[in-house]
């Protein structure tokens, strides 16, 4: 890694910049082991237009993580902490980060809507985080993944680069039993199709664990806190690497 990149980086992890938001000086760095974190990202088509000049559009799809009404504010989410992050980091880019939580939606629901989406945004990069709804609703998880390469298929169609998003770590053997199947199904996605994971599962088990976050508080205020740090040590671990490939 060159020099000037592993400045920015390490800027980005540390959020030692005066250009990020307020918010972000409310949590500190989460540990990223370096088995866990995503490396040698090439993202031919965001780069491409990150080298073009023009403004990169980054779109960001899930449900009610995604649209993370747990943090309090549109502000905390991770999506608005990675357009922050990625502002402060390529400050000779416009980079707009635009969700479409689409709470309430299956992975059939979102992948009839991507073609539709890349083309009312322009985005090159999709950030898909699928999967909670399905397992909430007991779908069919073979189904599920039919549903999950059709949207696959969707993003590369529309020529945009795609990064998935691994199923979160809930600390409840019931609700992992549960999600599980679909967990298992989006992995292998991602493995056949040579797609990019963050693995948030494994890294909020990690940071659960030794005790980072606690994944467990149940008062609201607590459980509040608890979100707006997960949602910035999820923007962090995901912009990290996009800095990375586009420099």
């Amino acid at each position: 890694m060159h020099r000037r990149t592993a400045i920015w980086l390490a800027a980005i992890l540390t959020l030692a910049t005066p250009a990020l938001t307020p918010a972000w000086a409310e949590t500190p760095p989460c540990a990223v082991p370096e088995a866990l974190a995503l490396r040698g990202l090439t993202l031919p088509a965001t780069r491409a237009i990150a080298a073009s000049g023009k403004p990169l559009t980054i779109l960001t799809l899930g449900g009610t993580q995604t649209a993370g009404t747990e943090a309090g504010d549109q502000s905390a989410t991770w999506p608005a902490r990675l357009e922050a992050a990625l502002a402060a980091a390529l400050p000779n880019a416009t980079v707009s980060v635009v969700n479409e939580a689409l709470p309430g939606s299956t992975a059939a629901d979102i992948s009839s809507r991507i073609a539709g989406l890349l083309a009312k945004t322009g985005a090159r990069l999709v950030i898909w985080a699928s999967g909670g709804r399905d397992a909430a609703q007991r779908s069919d998880p073979d189904s599920f993944r039919v549903s999950l390469q059709t949207g696959i298929d969707a993003i590369r169609d529309g020529g945009a680069d795609l990064i998935l998003i691994d199923a979160p770590f809930v600390p409840a053997p019931e609700r992992m039993a549960r999600i599980e199947p679909y967990r298992q199904k989006l992995l292998r996605a991602a493995a056949d199709n040579q797609i990019p994971l963050f693995r948030r599962h494994d890294l909020m088990r990690g940071w659960s664990e030794n005790n980072t976050l606690n994944l467990a508080a149940r008062g609201d205020t607590e459980r509040r806190a608890v979100a707006r740090h997960l949602f910035a040590c999820v923007a962090r671990g995901l912009a990290a690497p996009i800095v990375e490939a586009l420099r």
